[in-house]
Protein backbone atom coordinates (compact mmCIF):
# COMPACT_ATOMS: atom_id res chain seq x y z
CA UNK A 1 0.00 0.00 0.00
CA UNK A 2 1.64 3.14 -1.15
CA UNK A 3 0.72 6.97 -0.22
CA UNK A 4 -2.91 5.94 0.94
CA UNK A 5 -5.11 8.49 2.16
CA UNK A 6 -8.82 8.51 3.23
CA UNK A 7 -10.86 11.73 4.43
CA UNK A 8 -13.83 11.49 5.69
CA UNK A 9 -14.85 15.97 5.56
CA UNK A 10 -12.44 17.35 7.57
CA UNK A 11 -10.97 14.46 9.02
CA UNK A 12 -8.27 12.39 7.15
CA UNK A 13 -8.55 9.11 8.87
CA UNK A 14 -5.18 7.78 6.75
CA UNK A 15 -2.93 10.59 5.66
CA UNK A 16 -0.03 9.42 2.69
CA UNK A 17 0.15 5.73 4.74
CA UNK A 18 2.83 3.39 2.95
CA UNK A 19 2.26 -0.78 4.37
CA UNK A 20 4.04 -3.25 2.99
CA UNK A 21 3.95 -7.37 3.86
CA UNK A 22 6.21 -9.94 2.71
CA UNK A 23 5.16 -13.30 1.99
CA UNK A 24 5.06 -15.47 5.42
CA UNK A 25 5.37 -12.21 7.40
CA UNK A 26 3.40 -10.97 9.94
CA UNK A 27 3.21 -7.26 10.84
CA UNK A 28 1.23 -6.16 13.96
CA UNK A 29 -0.67 -3.34 13.15
CA UNK A 30 -0.52 -0.67 16.36
CA UNK A 31 -1.72 2.51 17.05
CA UNK A 32 -4.68 3.92 19.86
CA UNK A 33 -8.07 3.73 18.96
CA UNK A 34 -8.96 6.12 16.28
CA UNK A 35 -4.94 5.99 14.40
CA UNK A 36 -6.41 5.17 11.71
CA UNK A 37 -5.76 1.21 11.54
CA UNK A 38 -9.64 0.23 10.86
CA UNK A 39 -9.90 2.44 8.04
CA UNK A 40 -6.69 1.46 6.13
CA UNK A 41 -7.36 -2.31 6.53
CA UNK A 42 -11.30 -1.44 4.96
CA UNK A 43 -9.13 0.05 1.79
CA UNK A 44 -6.96 -3.23 1.68
CA UNK A 45 -10.78 -5.26 2.04
CA UNK A 46 -12.39 -3.32 -0.36
CA UNK A 47 -14.98 -1.87 2.03
CA UNK A 48 -13.44 1.50 1.35
CA UNK A 49 -12.26 3.19 -1.58
CA UNK A 50 -9.16 5.79 -1.11
CA UNK A 51 -8.74 9.27 -1.60
CA UNK A 52 -5.53 8.50 -3.25
CA UNK A 53 -2.78 6.16 -3.49
CA UNK A 54 -2.21 2.59 -4.69
CA UNK A 55 -1.87 -0.83 -3.80
CA UNK A 56 -0.39 -3.86 -5.57
CA UNK A 57 -0.36 -7.41 -5.17
CA UNK A 58 3.30 -8.95 -6.65
CA UNK A 59 4.45 -5.91 -7.94
CA UNK A 60 1.04 -5.73 -9.56
CA UNK A 61 -1.22 -2.69 -9.20
CA UNK A 62 -5.20 -3.73 -8.05
CA UNK A 63 -8.21 -1.34 -7.53
CA UNK A 64 -10.61 -3.25 -4.95
CA UNK A 65 -14.18 -1.67 -5.33
CA UNK A 66 -15.80 -4.50 -2.73
CA UNK A 67 -14.76 -6.93 -0.52
CA UNK A 68 -15.05 -9.74 -3.77
CA UNK A 69 -12.63 -8.00 -5.40
CA UNK A 70 -10.40 -8.14 -2.35
CA UNK A 71 -10.86 -12.17 -1.69
CA UNK A 72 -10.08 -12.64 -5.43
CA UNK A 73 -6.81 -11.46 -5.00
CA UNK A 74 -6.59 -13.55 -1.97
CA UNK A 75 -7.25 -11.05 0.77
CA UNK A 76 -9.42 -12.37 3.76
CA UNK A 77 -10.11 -10.62 7.29
CA UNK A 78 -11.58 -12.14 10.12
CA UNK A 79 -13.33 -8.81 12.28
CA UNK A 80 -13.61 -8.42 15.44
CA UNK A 81 -17.19 -8.42 15.42
CA UNK A 82 -18.26 -12.23 14.27
CA UNK A 83 -20.63 -12.63 11.03
CA UNK A 84 -21.60 -15.66 12.24
CA UNK A 85 -24.99 -16.85 12.20
CA UNK A 86 -25.97 -18.36 15.76
CA UNK A 87 -29.00 -20.14 15.03
CA UNK A 88 -27.30 -22.25 12.00
CA UNK A 89 -24.95 -25.04 12.40
CA UNK A 90 -20.88 -24.41 12.00
CA UNK A 91 -20.87 -26.51 8.94
CA UNK A 92 -23.95 -24.36 7.59
CA UNK A 93 -22.14 -20.96 8.50
CA UNK A 94 -18.97 -22.20 6.54
CA UNK A 95 -21.32 -23.63 3.07
CA UNK A 96 -22.40 -19.84 3.27
CA UNK A 97 -19.12 -18.37 2.69
CA UNK A 98 -17.50 -21.34 0.21
CA UNK A 99 -16.78 -20.24 -3.37
CA UNK A 100 -17.66 -23.46 -4.96
CA UNK A 101 -21.13 -24.37 -3.19
CA UNK A 102 -23.86 -26.05 -5.26
CA UNK A 103 -27.07 -25.23 -4.85
CA UNK A 104 -28.68 -28.12 -2.77
CA UNK A 105 -25.02 -28.67 -0.56
CA UNK A 106 -24.46 -32.42 0.81
CA UNK A 107 -22.84 -33.63 3.69
CA UNK A 108 -20.35 -36.28 2.92
CA UNK A 109 -17.82 -36.92 -0.34
CA UNK A 110 -14.80 -34.84 -1.47
CA UNK A 111 -17.01 -31.33 -1.50
CA UNK A 112 -17.89 -31.94 2.41
CA UNK A 113 -13.96 -32.74 3.29
CA UNK A 114 -12.83 -30.05 1.30
CA UNK A 115 -15.21 -27.96 2.96
CA UNK A 116 -14.05 -28.76 6.34
CA UNK A 117 -10.13 -29.32 5.69
CA UNK A 118 -9.28 -26.21 7.69
CA UNK A 119 -11.68 -26.14 10.45
CA UNK A 120 -10.51 -30.01 10.94
CA UNK A 121 -6.61 -28.46 10.94
CA UNK A 122 -7.63 -25.10 13.55
CA UNK A 123 -10.09 -27.10 15.72
CA UNK A 124 -10.35 -30.84 15.43
CA UNK A 125 -12.59 -31.04 18.62
CA UNK A 126 -15.48 -29.17 17.05
CA UNK A 127 -18.16 -30.73 16.25
CA UNK A 128 -19.31 -29.33 12.63
CA UNK A 129 -23.13 -29.93 13.15
CA UNK A 130 -23.11 -27.67 16.51
CA UNK A 131 -24.90 -24.82 16.51
CA UNK A 132 -22.60 -21.72 16.79
CA UNK A 133 -24.63 -20.75 19.51
CA UNK A 134 -23.17 -23.26 21.50
CA UNK A 135 -19.96 -23.32 21.19
CA UNK A 136 -17.57 -20.98 22.73
CA UNK A 137 -16.17 -17.67 21.74
CA UNK A 138 -12.84 -18.94 20.68
CA UNK A 139 -13.68 -21.77 18.68
CA UNK A 140 -16.00 -18.83 16.37
CA UNK A 141 -12.97 -17.24 16.08
CA UNK A 142 -11.44 -20.51 14.60
CA UNK A 143 -14.65 -20.70 11.97
CA UNK A 144 -14.21 -17.31 10.95
CA UNK A 145 -10.56 -17.97 10.26
CA UNK A 146 -11.54 -21.44 8.38
CA UNK A 147 -14.30 -19.45 6.48
CA UNK A 148 -10.95 -16.92 5.04
CA UNK A 149 -8.48 -20.25 4.29
CA UNK A 150 -11.29 -21.66 2.41
CA UNK A 151 -11.31 -18.73 0.12
CA UNK A 152 -7.96 -19.97 -0.50
CA UNK A 153 -6.65 -16.28 1.18
CA UNK A 154 -2.86 -15.64 1.15
CA UNK A 155 -2.87 -12.81 2.98
CA UNK A 156 -5.01 -13.06 6.51
CA UNK A 157 -5.95 -9.85 7.91
CA UNK A 158 -7.13 -10.24 11.56
CA UNK A 159 -8.73 -7.67 13.86
CA UNK A 160 -8.28 -7.51 17.48
CA UNK A 161 -8.23 -11.60 17.23
CA UNK A 162 -7.65 -12.19 21.61
CA UNK A 163 -9.68 -9.58 22.68
CA UNK A 164 -12.18 -11.90 23.89
CA UNK A 165 -9.99 -14.93 24.35
CA UNK A 166 -9.23 -16.80 26.99
CA UNK A 167 -5.11 -17.33 27.90
CA UNK A 168 -5.63 -20.78 26.77
CA UNK A 169 -7.46 -19.81 23.39
CA UNK A 170 -5.03 -16.96 22.72
CA UNK A 171 -1.67 -19.24 22.86
CA UNK A 172 -3.35 -21.33 20.51
CA UNK A 173 -4.37 -19.04 18.01
CA UNK A 174 -1.10 -17.53 18.61
CA UNK A 175 0.38 -20.78 17.16
CA UNK A 176 -1.76 -21.14 14.42
CA UNK A 177 -0.85 -17.20 13.31
CA UNK A 178 2.73 -18.76 12.89
CA UNK A 179 1.82 -21.95 11.29
CA UNK A 180 0.35 -19.50 8.79
CA UNK A 181 3.28 -17.89 8.37
CA UNK A 182 5.26 -21.51 7.98
CA UNK A 183 2.80 -22.25 5.25
CA UNK A 184 3.71 -19.09 3.27
CA UNK A 185 0.63 -17.39 4.16
CA UNK A 186 0.98 -13.34 5.23
CA UNK A 187 -0.72 -12.09 8.29
CA UNK A 188 -1.87 -8.52 9.11
CA UNK A 189 -2.68 -8.57 12.86
CA UNK A 190 -4.59 -5.13 14.23
CA UNK A 191 -3.96 -5.50 18.04
CA UNK A 192 -3.18 -3.46 21.53
CA UNK A 193 -1.66 -6.34 23.27
CA UNK A 194 2.02 -6.48 23.69
CA UNK A 195 1.67 -10.62 24.28
CA UNK A 196 0.30 -10.89 20.31
CA UNK A 197 3.63 -9.04 19.02
CA UNK A 198 6.05 -11.19 21.36
CA UNK A 199 4.45 -14.09 21.02
CA UNK A 200 3.94 -13.96 16.57
CA UNK A 201 4.83 -10.88 14.87
CA UNK A 202 7.81 -10.29 12.95
CA UNK A 203 7.61 -6.36 12.11
CA UNK A 204 5.63 -3.87 14.02
CA UNK A 205 3.85 -0.90 12.32
CA UNK A 206 2.66 2.21 14.27
CA UNK A 207 -0.05 4.71 13.35
CA UNK A 208 -0.71 7.25 15.19
CA UNK A 209 -3.28 10.23 13.83
CA UNK A 210 -3.78 8.70 10.57
CA UNK A 211 0.07 8.62 9.43
CA UNK A 212 2.13 5.33 9.63
CA UNK A 213 5.16 6.49 12.10
CA UNK A 214 6.91 3.40 12.75
CA UNK A 215 7.98 0.55 11.36
CA UNK A 216 10.38 -1.64 12.85
CA UNK A 217 11.33 -5.03 13.85
CA UNK A 218 9.65 -6.89 16.85
CA UNK A 219 12.41 -8.58 18.04
CA UNK A 220 13.82 -7.07 20.93
CA UNK A 221 10.83 -4.92 21.37
CA UNK A 222 9.50 -4.19 25.24
CA UNK A 223 5.84 -3.54 26.36
CA UNK A 224 7.20 -0.40 27.32
CA UNK A 225 8.76 0.29 24.41
CA UNK A 226 5.54 -0.85 22.21
CA UNK A 227 3.42 1.36 24.77
CA UNK A 228 5.72 4.35 23.83
CA UNK A 229 5.65 3.87 20.09
CA UNK A 230 1.65 3.77 20.35
CA UNK A 231 1.12 6.66 22.44
CA UNK A 232 4.10 8.50 21.04
CA UNK A 233 5.64 9.70 24.48
CA UNK A 234 2.30 11.01 26.33
CA UNK A 235 2.15 9.84 29.24
CA UNK A 236 -0.12 7.24 30.25
CA UNK A 237 -1.90 7.74 34.03
CA UNK A 238 -2.24 4.02 35.61
CA UNK A 239 -5.46 3.57 37.68
CA UNK A 240 -5.55 3.22 40.69
CA UNK A 241 -6.98 0.61 43.17
CA UNK A 242 -9.60 1.65 45.60
CA UNK A 243 -9.56 1.06 48.98
CA UNK A 244 -11.65 -2.13 50.65
CA UNK A 245 -15.51 -0.99 51.14
CA UNK A 246 -16.04 0.38 54.63
CA UNK A 247 -19.19 -1.61 55.17
CA UNK A 248 -20.17 -4.96 54.48
CA UNK A 249 -23.90 -4.16 54.10
CA UNK A 250 -24.70 -5.15 50.72
CA UNK A 251 -25.88 -2.25 48.48
CA UNK A 252 -26.52 -4.60 45.47
CA UNK A 253 -27.92 -8.35 45.89
CA UNK A 254 -28.84 -11.17 44.26
CA UNK A 255 -30.93 -13.81 45.22
CA UNK A 256 -31.52 -17.37 42.88
CA UNK A 257 -31.83 -15.42 39.98
CA UNK A 258 -32.52 -17.42 36.97
CA UNK A 259 -32.65 -16.25 33.47
CA UNK A 260 -31.97 -16.69 29.76
CA UNK A 261 -32.47 -18.74 26.91
CA UNK A 262 -31.18 -21.85 24.75
CA UNK A 263 -28.29 -19.38 23.70
CA UNK A 264 -27.25 -18.10 27.21
CA UNK A 265 -28.68 -18.40 30.88
CA UNK A 266 -28.17 -18.36 33.95
CA UNK A 267 -29.21 -20.26 36.86
CA UNK A 268 -29.49 -20.35 40.71
CA UNK A 269 -27.11 -16.77 40.90
CA UNK A 270 -26.66 -14.90 44.27
CA UNK A 271 -24.12 -12.50 44.68
CA UNK A 272 -23.87 -9.60 47.10
CA UNK A 273 -21.67 -6.41 46.83
CA UNK A 274 -21.71 -3.37 49.39
CA UNK A 275 -21.26 0.36 48.50
CA UNK A 276 -17.94 0.79 47.56
CA UNK A 277 -16.87 -2.60 46.62
CA UNK A 278 -16.01 -4.39 42.74
CA UNK A 279 -16.89 -7.32 42.67
CA UNK A 280 -15.36 -8.82 39.71
CA UNK A 281 -16.87 -11.85 37.72
CA UNK A 282 -13.85 -14.40 35.99
CA UNK A 283 -15.38 -16.92 33.35
CA UNK A 284 -14.55 -17.48 29.58
CA UNK A 285 -16.93 -15.99 27.63
CA UNK A 286 -20.49 -17.47 26.66
CA UNK A 287 -20.95 -18.72 30.01
CA UNK A 288 -24.01 -16.21 30.70
CA UNK A 289 -21.87 -13.02 31.51
CA UNK A 290 -24.45 -11.13 28.92
CA UNK A 291 -27.46 -12.70 30.94
CA UNK A 292 -26.11 -11.70 34.31
CA UNK A 293 -25.15 -8.20 33.15
CA UNK A 294 -28.51 -7.11 31.44
CA UNK A 295 -30.63 -8.76 34.37
CA UNK A 296 -28.31 -6.69 37.53
CA UNK A 297 -28.72 -4.00 35.09
CA UNK A 298 -32.68 -4.19 34.87
CA UNK A 299 -32.76 -4.50 31.31
CA UNK A 300 -34.01 -8.44 31.37
CA UNK A 301 -36.52 -10.12 32.79
CA UNK A 302 -35.79 -13.06 34.94
CA UNK A 303 -37.47 -16.55 35.06
CA UNK A 304 -36.68 -16.68 39.20
CA UNK A 305 -34.99 -15.04 42.06
CA UNK A 306 -34.57 -11.38 42.62
CA UNK A 307 -32.39 -8.15 42.16
CA UNK A 308 -32.10 -5.67 44.94
CA UNK A 309 -30.73 -2.11 44.91
CA UNK A 310 -30.72 -0.35 48.28
CA UNK A 311 -33.37 -3.24 49.32
CA UNK A 312 -35.52 -2.42 46.72
CA UNK A 313 -36.98 -5.41 43.56
CA UNK A 314 -35.44 -3.64 40.09
CA UNK A 315 -35.23 -6.47 37.93
CA UNK A 316 -38.13 -6.32 34.49
CA UNK A 317 -40.42 -9.11 34.87
CA UNK A 318 -40.68 -8.95 38.64
CA UNK A 319 -40.69 -5.52 40.25
CA UNK A 320 -40.28 -2.60 39.12
CA UNK A 321 -36.97 -0.97 36.67
CA UNK A 322 -34.40 0.72 37.89
CA UNK A 323 -34.33 4.49 37.43
CA UNK A 324 -31.97 4.12 34.24
CA UNK A 325 -29.84 7.75 35.64
CA UNK A 326 -28.57 5.77 38.87
CA UNK A 327 -27.58 2.29 36.91
CA UNK A 328 -24.31 2.16 35.05
CA UNK A 329 -24.86 -0.34 32.09
CA UNK A 330 -22.08 -1.08 29.48
CA UNK A 331 -23.24 -4.47 27.71
CA UNK A 332 -20.96 -7.09 25.95
CA UNK A 333 -21.46 -5.95 22.50
CA UNK A 334 -21.94 -2.11 22.61
CA UNK A 335 -22.48 -2.53 18.88
CA UNK A 336 -25.49 -4.46 19.04
CA UNK A 337 -27.51 -3.37 22.12
CA UNK A 338 -25.20 0.32 23.19
CA UNK A 339 -26.27 1.78 20.65
CA UNK A 340 -28.88 3.77 18.40
CA UNK A 341 -26.43 3.26 15.20
CA UNK A 342 -28.27 5.60 12.96
CA UNK A 343 -28.24 8.51 15.42
CA UNK A 344 -25.30 11.26 15.58
CA UNK A 345 -23.02 11.14 18.92
CA UNK A 346 -25.01 13.91 20.80
CA UNK A 347 -28.42 11.49 20.73
CA UNK A 348 -26.68 8.33 22.07
CA UNK A 349 -24.65 10.57 24.48
CA UNK A 350 -28.20 12.13 25.92
CA UNK A 351 -30.19 8.55 25.39
CA UNK A 352 -29.30 8.37 29.99
CA UNK A 353 -31.47 11.21 30.64
CA UNK A 354 -34.64 10.96 27.82
CA UNK A 355 -36.52 9.17 31.10
CA UNK A 356 -36.51 12.09 33.17
CA UNK A 357 -37.49 15.18 30.44
CA UNK A 358 -40.49 16.47 30.79
CA UNK A 359 -43.34 15.82 27.82
CA UNK A 360 -42.81 18.69 26.31
CA UNK A 361 -39.23 18.51 26.16
CA UNK A 362 -39.08 14.71 25.01
CA UNK A 363 -38.47 15.80 21.62
CA UNK A 364 -35.70 18.28 21.94
CA UNK A 365 -32.22 17.32 20.21
CA UNK A 366 -29.48 17.38 22.78
CA UNK A 367 -27.27 20.94 21.21
CA UNK A 368 -23.41 19.59 20.65
CA UNK A 369 -22.23 21.82 23.65
CA UNK A 370 -23.51 19.50 25.78
CA UNK A 371 -22.09 16.06 24.13
CA UNK A 372 -18.62 17.76 23.23
CA UNK A 373 -16.75 18.06 26.63
CA UNK A 374 -17.84 14.24 27.24
CA UNK A 375 -16.16 12.80 23.77
CA UNK A 376 -13.23 15.08 24.66
CA UNK A 377 -13.07 13.76 28.37
CA UNK A 378 -13.13 10.08 26.98
CA UNK A 379 -11.25 10.90 23.45
CA UNK A 380 -13.76 9.55 21.37
CA UNK A 381 -12.36 10.22 17.96
CA UNK A 382 -13.58 12.16 16.19
CA UNK A 383 -14.88 14.57 18.60
CA UNK A 384 -18.26 15.28 16.07
CA UNK A 385 -21.03 15.16 17.72
CA UNK A 386 -23.15 14.99 14.35
CA UNK A 387 -21.69 12.22 13.22
CA UNK A 388 -23.43 8.95 13.16
CA UNK A 389 -22.69 6.41 15.66
CA UNK A 390 -22.01 4.01 13.29
CA UNK A 391 -19.66 5.78 11.49
CA UNK A 392 -17.08 4.82 14.90
CA UNK A 393 -14.49 1.87 15.30
CA UNK A 394 -15.26 -0.31 17.31
CA UNK A 395 -12.80 1.30 20.06
CA UNK A 396 -14.67 4.52 19.93
CA UNK A 397 -17.64 2.67 19.70
CA UNK A 398 -16.58 1.45 23.44
CA UNK A 399 -15.54 4.90 24.67
CA UNK A 400 -18.74 6.61 23.38
CA UNK A 401 -20.52 3.83 25.53
CA UNK A 402 -18.71 3.85 28.20
CA UNK A 403 -18.73 7.88 28.40
CA UNK A 404 -22.97 8.02 28.49
CA UNK A 405 -22.65 5.44 30.99
CA UNK A 406 -20.02 6.23 33.57
CA UNK A 407 -20.99 10.06 33.22
CA UNK A 408 -22.73 11.48 36.48
CA UNK A 409 -23.61 9.62 39.80
CA UNK A 410 -23.84 6.29 40.01
CA UNK A 411 -25.78 4.01 42.46
CA UNK A 412 -24.95 0.66 40.54
CA UNK A 413 -22.27 0.13 38.02
CA UNK A 414 -22.39 -3.12 35.84
CA UNK A 415 -19.17 -2.98 33.39
CA UNK A 416 -18.87 -5.96 30.46
CA UNK A 417 -16.14 -5.79 29.18
CA UNK A 418 -15.26 -2.44 29.14
CA UNK A 419 -12.44 -1.92 27.76
CA UNK A 420 -12.65 -4.56 24.97
CA UNK A 421 -10.66 -3.28 21.91
CA UNK A 422 -9.29 -0.43 23.57
CA UNK A 423 -5.72 0.81 23.64
CA UNK A 424 -3.32 1.27 26.54
CA UNK A 425 -4.22 4.35 27.22
CA UNK A 426 -7.93 4.57 26.45
CA UNK A 427 -8.09 1.25 29.35
CA UNK A 428 -6.47 2.80 32.20
CA UNK A 429 -8.63 5.76 31.25
CA UNK A 430 -11.70 4.02 31.71
CA UNK A 431 -10.79 2.02 34.61
CA UNK A 432 -10.10 5.49 36.78
CA UNK A 433 -13.65 6.63 36.04
CA UNK A 434 -14.92 3.16 36.59
CA UNK A 435 -13.15 2.77 40.07
CA UNK A 436 -13.95 6.18 40.58
CA UNK A 437 -17.87 5.49 40.79
CA UNK A 438 -16.69 2.77 43.75
CA UNK A 439 -14.51 5.25 45.27
CA UNK A 440 -17.87 7.39 45.84
CA UNK A 441 -20.28 4.48 47.42
CA UNK A 442 -21.41 2.66 43.93
CA UNK A 443 -21.76 -0.87 43.99
CA UNK A 444 -19.35 -2.00 41.10
CA UNK A 445 -20.32 -5.35 39.30
CA UNK A 446 -17.10 -5.74 36.31
CA UNK A 447 -17.53 -8.58 34.30
CA UNK A 448 -13.98 -9.26 32.73
CA UNK A 449 -11.73 -11.94 31.06
CA UNK A 450 -8.85 -9.94 31.92
CA UNK A 451 -8.20 -11.98 35.16
CA UNK A 452 -4.79 -10.35 35.82
CA UNK A 453 -6.42 -6.52 35.73
CA UNK A 454 -9.56 -8.74 38.25
CA UNK A 455 -6.50 -9.82 40.29
CA UNK A 456 -4.79 -6.34 40.46
CA UNK A 457 -7.78 -3.99 40.91
CA UNK A 458 -10.82 -5.73 42.24
CA UNK A 459 -12.20 -6.34 45.82
CA UNK A 460 -13.34 -10.13 45.43
CA UNK A 461 -13.62 -12.34 42.22
CA UNK A 462 -16.71 -14.83 41.34
CA UNK A 463 -16.09 -17.56 39.03
CA UNK A 464 -18.90 -18.13 36.52
CA UNK A 465 -19.19 -21.29 34.66
CA UNK A 466 -21.66 -23.22 32.62
CA UNK A 467 -24.17 -20.05 34.44
CA UNK A 468 -23.80 -20.81 37.75
CA UNK A 469 -21.44 -19.44 40.22
CA UNK A 470 -18.36 -21.75 40.79
CA UNK A 471 -16.71 -19.90 43.92
CA UNK A 472 -15.93 -16.44 45.37
CA UNK A 473 -12.82 -15.38 46.88
CA UNK A 474 -11.17 -12.18 48.22
CA UNK A 475 -8.69 -10.87 45.18
CA UNK A 476 -5.88 -9.95 47.04
CA UNK A 477 -3.75 -13.17 47.28
CA UNK A 478 -6.20 -15.12 45.01
CA UNK A 479 -4.74 -18.81 43.70
CA UNK A 480 -4.77 -18.19 39.90
CA UNK A 481 -4.73 -21.98 39.37
CA UNK A 482 -7.70 -22.65 41.86
CA UNK A 483 -9.28 -19.50 39.76
CA UNK A 484 -8.42 -21.57 36.81
CA UNK A 485 -9.86 -24.72 37.50
CA UNK A 486 -13.26 -22.90 38.21
CA UNK A 487 -13.16 -21.08 34.84
CA UNK A 488 -12.72 -24.54 32.97
CA UNK A 489 -15.47 -25.70 34.92
CA UNK A 490 -14.07 -27.42 37.75
CA UNK A 491 -16.44 -27.74 41.25
CA UNK A 492 -15.40 -25.50 44.30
Amino acid sequence: MKGITKRFGELAANDSVDLDVGEGEVVALLGENGAGKSTLMKILYGFQSPDSGTIEIEGKPVRFSSPRDAMASSIGMVFQQFSLIPALTVRENLQLAYPDLPMVPARGGGRDERLLAHLKRLAPDLDPSALVADIPVGQMQLVELAKVLNLEALLVILDEPTSVLTPIETKGLHERVRQLAKEGRSVILITHKFEDVASCADRVAVMRHGKMVENRTAVGLSAQELSSLMVGGAKVVPAVRVPPPAREVPLLEVRGLTAGDVFSSVSGIDLMVAPGEILGIAGVSGNGQDVLGACVAGMREVTSGEVLLEGVAVQRGNGGVPDPTVVGFIPERPSVNGVAPDLDLSVNLALKGIPRLPFWMAGRKPSAVEALPMLEAYDVRPRDPSRRARDLSGGNLQKLVAARELSGARKLVVACYPTMGLDLSATQAVYARLFAHARDGAAVLWISEELDDLLRFAHRISVLSHGKILGTVAAEGADRNLLGRWMMGAAA
